[in-house]
């Protein structure tokens, strides 16, 4: 359910200068790096994930060419390198490498499905199930997450209302976002995942 916004950037020519390299690393660098973490339910790794796919990007920008569909080229770079990061962890053990292999290939078929409304791929008692684990929160993290799922805001945004660093937002987004996916069906936590703007 990524959307494409793609024709908006200014970049035109076949060659990625590096102002247009600059303008697609803040377009879609926290994207990138939220995805990857939460497929990896790790966020040093899925940053570094991230990372690695705008340093191929940079390399690799004489060959590439940015049209309409570059932002499923950037999410497809990120889904290939977190599988290959979870075939080589050899600190994971087997059903633990399993599951995340799972969730991310059912994680990654959920974005390129734009069948439904997502709202609609709930269960039915998700929200009351939701707003149970909300409250076993502490108050910050449950407020932070409030303005991201419920009123839409970007990180950058809470930071800015609630008056504290951007990246103590992103610690609580991060942190409630691992102790939902404990608690909730793995097909809930997946569509939870894409309706909050962490992605």
């Amino acid at each position: 359910m990524v959307k494409n916004n793609d024709h908006n950037l200014s970049i035109t020519s076949q060659t990625i200068t590096q102002s247009q390299f600059e303008e697609l690393f803040c377009r879609y660098y926290p994207q990138i790096a939220s995805y990857a973490t939460v497929i990896l339910d790790d966020k040093t790794a899925g940053e570094d994930i991230a990372q690695e796919v705008f340093v191929y990007v940079w390399e690799k920008r004489r060959e590439l060419s940015v049209g309409e569909r570059f932002h499923s080229y950037l999410f497809q770079s990120a889904y290939s390198r977190c599988i290959d990061y979870i075939k080589k962890n050899k600190r994971l053990e087997k059903y633990t490498q399993e599951s995340l292999l799972k969730f991310a290939d059912e994680y990654h078929s959920y974005l390129k499905n734009d069948a439904q409304p997502l709202k609609e791929l709930f269960s039915k008692n998700f929200e009351e199930s939701l707003n149970v684990l909300l409250d076993q929160l502490p108050e910050a993290r449950r407020q932070v997450f409030d303005l991201i799922y419920r009123y839409g805001l970007k990180a950058k945004e809470v930071s800015e209302k609630l008056q504290i660093p951007q990246r103590t937002v992103e610690s609580h987004i991060y942190l409630a976002m691992k102790f939902l996916r404990k608690h909730l069906s793995p097909h809930d936590f997946l569509v939870l995942t894409l309706l909050c703007k962490i992605i």
